[in-house]
């Protein structure tokens, strides 16, 4: 939230903090599917599985699995 006032970003944290800790982690979920299938959109069609869920996270993390572990 780098593009937001400080007035913005203080109404979220306030809202956020309101919620359960279950709440919160049901958003995180959601939002997780949700950039799923927002990296879904641009993919090429008939890609097995397991290519697809390779391009996802890296869409999602901007690194492999592999990237990450290996720094």
């Amino acid at each position: 939230m780098e593009d937001t006032t400080r007035a913005a970003r203080g109404l979220v944290d306030e809202i956020l903090s309101q919620k359960t800790s279950s709440e919160r982690l049901l958003m995180c979920a959601e939002m997780y599917e949700e950039a799923k299938e927002f990296a879904r959109i641009s993919m090429p069609s008939g890609l097995d599985r397991k290519d697809e869920q390779a391009i996802i996270f890296k869409r999602i993390h901007g690194r492999t699995p592999s990237e990450i572990v290996n720094g």
